[in-house]
C-alpha cells in the first residue's frame, strides 16, 4: 500500500498572510467635524442647569413682581358681571335650522338695546349677534 501524500507547503513559497484592516484613517475635515461635534455636546452639557435655572428664575418672577396681584389665581378671579341672559347658548351637534333659530332669537334680545358701532370686546356670530358655545360650525 502507498503512504498518504503530506500537503505541507514547500520551504520556498510565501506563506499567506491574514487580511489585515488598514485601520481608522480619517481625513481633517473628518476630524474638524468630530471635534466640533464634541465641544458642542460638551457644551449644552456644561451650561444646561445654569440655563434652567435662569429661566425658572425668570418666570418664577413673576409671581413676586409688581403684576403678581393680577395674574389669576383660583381666589382672585370673578365671573364677568354683565348680563348672560342676551347669549344664545350654541351646542355641538345643532342642526342648521337650530342654529338659526338661535342666532335670530339672538338678533330679536339684541335688537333694541345695543348700538351697531358699540365695541365692547364681546364674541359676535355671523350676523353680528352675541354668541357663546363651541360647536358652531
Amino acid at each position: 500500500m502507498s503512504e498518504p501524500e503530506t500537503t505541507e507547503p514547500a520551504k520556498d513559497e510565501p506563506v499567506p498572510k491574514l487580511p489585515r484592516g488598514r485601520g481608522l484613517k480619517l481625513s481633517g475635515p473628518e476630524l474638524f467635524r468630530i471635534f466640533i461635534m464634541l465641544i458642542a455636546l460638551v457644551g449644552v452639557i456644561v451650561l444646561a442647569r445654569p440655563c434652567a435655572n435662569s429661566v425658572s428664575n425668570f418666570m418664577m418672577g413673576y409671581d413676586q413682581g409688581s403684576g403678581a396681584s393680577k395674574l389669576p389665581k383660583p381666589g382672585n378671579v370673578e365671573p364677568p358681571a354683565e348680563d348672560m341672559s342676551k347669549y344664545e347658548q350654541l351646542k355641538p351637534g345643532m342642526t342648521e335650522e337650530e342654529l338659526k333659530a338661535a342666532v335670530e332669537r339672538a338678533k330679536a334680545k339684541n335688537a333694541a338695546p345695543e348700538s351697531a358701532g358699540s365695541a365692547t370686546g364681546s364674541a359676535t356670530g355671523s350676523a353680528g349677534t352675541p354668541v357663546s358655545g363651541s360647536g358652531a360650525p
